[in-house]
């Protein structure tokens, strides 16, 4: 038995309405993720980039300043000169029932 152009048509162009609004849909969920982690990658790129200078600025600064390489020598060395006062505070330790 062959089904007549009609009903077919009824049949088949809901369900291919259906199958394209699904599709569109899905893709627009997609998008607005992608834009969503563009904007988390961007702003981790900024943090990143200050964090490049930061240690670059210090970098420099060993490279060329005496006092900042003897102030990495004691905080490394957890020591102090003469005239400085040294805090030690022990680590934290976790208790129960924190997260």
């Amino acid at each position: 038995m062959r089904l007549p152009l009609r009903r077919c048509l009824w049949v088949g162009l809901p369900l291919v309405m259906v199958l394209v609004g699904w599709g569109w849909w899905r893709a627009v969920v997609a998008e607005r993720e992608t834009r969503r982690e563009l904007v988390e990658l961007r702003a981790r790129r900024v943090e990143l980039e200050n964090t490049n200078r930061e240690l670059a600025r210090q970098v420099e600064a060993l490279k060329s300043e005496r006092e900042a390489r003897a102030r990495a020598a004691r905080e490394m060395l957890d020591v102090a000169r003469p005239d400085e006062v040294l805090v030690v505070l022990p680590r934290a330790t976790p208790t129960r029932g924190a997260k």
